[in-house]
């Protein structure tokens, strides 16, 4: 029996027939048990201790180092869309086939987006949090219709997410590596991006900071910053520096370098947090966790 890991916290509590499924293809999988993001070395004890032929990946690290020692692993199948946590030339070395689940986050993540951003404009959070503990004290916010909305990374995601904004009467300006032609929106470079935006939205992959201490300084005053794509695209220390200043108005975060997230911006009051819920949509999370089996079958019967 071919025996496979499965890394994400949640997997198939919403259906749990998708677990069934993979006892039907003869498939012995065992579940994370941390219950959180497991780290380089417990993903290579884990992959090298079991023997696993087949991994459902989540977003822990799976490096040169790693897949050299998981010696009979061939299939790697992430539940979500980047797999920037992947090294694909290393894997390609080793004959281990990569899998992702391109489309099925689209909408879910969009519709986070637009939520963090009509929170952060109404002020929504804070609130919330105001009325709990016993407070009654209105709050002016700002509406999304007329602002500016700089999205930065273009594909299906923050195409989704321009969409939605238009709809509310905002305006679109873009930056992505490709051209693109897309009514009603204006590409620019990140620079001009960051100082004509009301709204920056992060929505490209990579390691890459993309908001630091100079991208924030040239900013405009009270700017709201939305990141749902990856936690390493800001830097923490410079969004501190800017919220405090008032530079930045709000920051809403979905997403963390380190994760579970307890750091400083836990304790900032116009900081709306969500603990990397951008596929937490019930009907999303179902196709793509079945998406991902399908793939991991695939590529466990050889096909490509």
């Amino acid at each position: 029996m071919k025996k496979v890991f499965i890394s994400t916290t949640t997997f198939a509590q919403e259906d749990p027939s998708i677990l069934q499924g993979l006892a039907k293809a003869g498939i012995m999988y065992t579940l994370n048990l941390h219950q959180r993001r497991l780290n380089e070395a417990e993903i290579t004890e884990i992959l090298v201790k079991g023997g696993y032929i087949g991994l459902l990946a989540g977003l822990e690290p799976l490096t040169k180092s790693v897949l050299t020692q998981a010696k009979n692993l061939k299939v790697i199948s992430r539940v979500g869309v980047g797999i920037d946590n992947v090294d694909v030339l290393a894997a390609k070395k080793f004959g281990i086939k990569v899998y992702n689940t391109p489309g099925v986050l689209t909408d879910t993540v969009a519709e986070l987006t637009l939520g963090l951003m009509l929170a952060a404009l109404r002020k929504i959070s804070l609130q919330d949090r105001q009325m709990h503990q016993g407070s009654w004290d209105k709050k002016m916010g700002a509406l999304l219709k007329g602002k500016t909305v700089g999205i930065v990374g273009f594909g299906q995601i923050g195409m989704r997410v321009a969409d939605l904004a238009l709809a509310f009467g905002a305006k679109i300006i873009l930056t992505d590596l490709r051209k693109i032609k897309k009514a009603k929106t204006k590409q620019v470079g990140l620079a001009q991006l960051i100082k004509s935006a009301d709204i920056i939205s992060l929505h490209c992959s990579g390691k890459d900071c993309v908001l630091g201490d100079k991208e924030i300084n040239a900013a405009k005053q009270g700017v709201i910053i939305v990141n749902t794509a990856r936690g390493q695209l800001i830097d923490e220390a410079a969004l501190l520096n800017g919220l405090s200043s008032g530079k930045i108005a709000s920051a809403a975060l979905d997403v963390f370098e380190q994760e579970p997230y307890q750091g400083e911006l836990c304790k900032h009051e116009h900081v709306i947090l969500t603990p990397h819920i951008g596929s937490y949509a019930k009907e999303a999370r179902i196709m793509m966790e079945k998406d991902a089996v399908a793939n991991l079958i695939k590529g466990l019967m050889g096909k490509s």
